[in-house]
């Protein structure tokens, strides 16, 4: 069923399905009373929701020869699908540092989509249930509709050299 999913996944991600569903619809967090965004998101919600993004993409300096050497699998970038909540502090954290990242590699957009999550990891019309999503964000790495790797809610040594170790095939064990 999981295979069926990112291929369904994947599909999306190049345009071959298309639906009609708003990015970046706001709902009101029942715990804080908060804006925060549900479903599909780009990065232009994800800077209206708050000056969190903002704050912490400029301040966050990745490893310069982390950056090179995922930039060296260029030709290989596999689709990456992050699941997010706006109201989460691991997401605002490391979901601008991620993007930081791709930027520097100049990393094809089209082949990044972002959902966000309410606290009960749903995401409105957007079915996340057969992607095991139990903390956010997480970021999963596919690759011809098969998923290569995670990263789940904060990475194991850097999201620089993460990502790099799941560029290479030795996917990072997450942390308990």
């Amino acid at each position: 069923m999981r295979k069926t999913i990112l291929l369904v996944l994947t599909m999306l991600m190049t345009g071959f399905v298309t639906f009609a569903q708003d990015d970046n619809q706001r709902i009101t967090d029942e715990k804080t009373g908060q804006e925060i965004l549900i479903g599909t998101v780009t990065r232009d919600g994800l800077l209206q929701i708050g000056d969190w993004f903002q704050a912490e993409y400029d301040k966050y300096e990745p490893s310069a020869e982390d950056i090179e050497q995922i930039r060296s699998f260029r030709k290989n970038f596999p689709w990456i699908f992050i699941t997010l909540g706006t109201w989460c502090h691991d997401s605002h954290e490391q979901v601008p540092r991620f993007l930081k990242i791709l930027d520097l590699v100049d990393y094809p957009r089209e082949q990044i989509f972002m959902v966000a999550v309410d606290r009960n990891k749903k995401a409105k019309d957007f079915c996340i249930g057969d992607y095991d999503i139990k903390l956010v964000p997480t970021f999963i790495f596919t690759d011809q509709g098969e998923e290569t790797g995670r990263i789940i809610e904060t990475p194991v040594e850097t999201l620089e050299r993460d990502f790099l170790n799941v560029l290479r095939g030795n996917v990072p064990a997450p942390r308990n």
